[in-house]
């Protein structure tokens, strides 16, 4: 098993997949392989967030839901990930979007730039400006060791290059 870190890198200056609206909160943790990865952006996503220990999954699945109250769709759906909607999903780009009546809109943007390196970028964007910072203050520290432990689960359990069968 590798043992790969994921570190707190800065937020891109564009991102073209987040809509034209200015962001309140943003973070992006990468992760760079020791070895060529062959999965896609959504096969990395899915690993991390579906195939996670069901103990991380269960956590995950109740601060979405009823922490932040996401509105999330089937978590069996291919449309979905982790519940989250699919708004992009080509090899090297993921970007997944879902809706919350106390906090706003929530983006999580992945990128592989290459197989060896996947970023995270999660945007949150308020519409609830006073309700969402308290909510957030709350969540924030929670969502960023959880995501940093979501890259390190999927890179563990990389899919080299030359392997056409699924790992996660």
């Amino acid at each position: 098993m590798r043992t790969a870190s994921a570190r707190r890198v800065p937020v891109s200056v564009h991102e073209p997949l987040i809509g034209a609206g200015r962001y309140d909160y943003a973070d992006a943790f990468e992760i760079q392989l020791d070895e060529s990865d062959a999965r896609s952006a959504e096969e990395f996503a899915r690993c991390a967030l579906e195939d996670a220990p069901s103990l991380v999954r269960g956590v995950v699945w109740v601060a979405h839901r009823y922490l932040l109250r996401l509105r999330l769709g089937s978590r069996s759906s291919p449309d979905h990930v982790f519940g989250w909607k699919i708004r992009t999903s080509e090899p090297d780009v993921l970007c997944l979007e879902a809706q919350s009546p106390l906090l706003g809109r929530g983006v999580i943007v992945g990128r592989r730039p290459d197989r060896a390196r996947t970023v995270i970028t999660t945007y949150v964007f308020f519409d609830r400006p006073a309700i969402a910072r308290v909510l957030w203050t709350i969540a924030g520290p929670l969502h960023r060791r959880v995501a940093v432990y979501l890259l390190e689960y999927a890179a563990a359990h990389a899919q080299p290059a030359d392997d056409l069968a699924r790992v996660c």
